[in-house]
């Protein structure tokens, strides 16, 4: 796909993802975004969003746990 479509394509597949953010009391930066039509959806969105911001990103496909 090329770069012209490919600005094309994002905004109309993503046009119903919607997100909040909040911070906590431990100085974090809390992201949900909602409205993915499947979970292959929310992967691609997630490479495309930490790719632009050029930062690292760890996926699990459970909650995470701490111990």
């Amino acid at each position: 796909m090329n770069k012209d479509n490919k600005k094309k394509f994002l905004p109309e597949k993503y046009k119903d993802v919607s997100a909040y953010s909040f911070t906590t009391y431990n100085n974090e930066l809390v992201i949900s975004f909602d409205g993915f039509e499947n979970q292959k959806d929310i992967l691609e969105f997630a490479d495309f969003v930490f790719a632009k911001i050029k930062m690292r990103y760890w996926h699990s496909e459970g909650v995470p746990t701490f111990h």
